[in-house]
């Protein structure tokens, strides 16, 4: 056999040389992957909480719709009834995703006598309009018979502001149109 002697501790120094190099770069890889995987991890979480308030809208719209078309609010003086009511399906447990739900909640309410054929209304009802975060807000007199379009905005603030990823806020609209009934 020709060539140098086989020495163990050599081969041992060496081996564990190649396992310092293996975890030096393993550190490596993770410190330059970890910012990436926190920010996917972030962005997951903060649209997961858009799609909660916007579900919590949307109920919300539901009940204050149906608060509108069996009579419980008509008329033209209803508006801070239909916050609260509003209001009451955003929060749970004294927690709520609104902050400050009644400033910060936008209401449009638009609403016409049916008329013939059923529902001829909506053909004259038109959507609120949306500049940036504001919705225009009016509350329409609603009375038995009328077809009604209710829309309920919020300008939901992004939660990392701090990332320079996302600017501003997203505006949410919950929009359901029904008729109310004849009360």
């Amino acid at each position: 056999m020709t060539g140098k002697p086989f020495r163990p501790a050599r081969a041992r120094r060496r081996l564990a040389a190649s396992k310092r190099r293996a975890r030096g770069a393993t550190a490596l890889e993770f410190a330059l992957i970890l910012p990436f995987f926190i920010l996917v991890v972030t962005m997951i979480l903060e649209l997961s909480f858009v799609f909660v308030v916007q579900e919590m809208l949307d109920n919300a719209a539901r009940d204050a719709a149906r608060q509108l078309r069996i009579g419980n609010l008509s008329g033209s003086s209803y508006a801070s009834s239909l916050t609260t009511v509003i209001c009451n399906d955003l929060t749970f447990s004294k927690f709520t995703l609104v902050p400050s739900c009644a400033s910060n909640i936008q209401l449009y309410v638009a609403a016409a006598a049916s008329g013939s054929p059923a529902g001829y209304g909506f053909t004259t009802l038109k959507t609120a309009a949306v500049s940036g975060q504001t919705m225009a807000q009016t509350q329409a007199t609603v009375s038995a018979n009328y077809d009604v379009l209710l829309q309920i905005g919020y300008s939901y603030p992004w939660m990392l502001p701090g990332l320079k990823l996302v600017t501003g806020n997203a505006m949410l609209i919950s929009t359901i149109a029904f008729q109310t009934e004849p009360y």
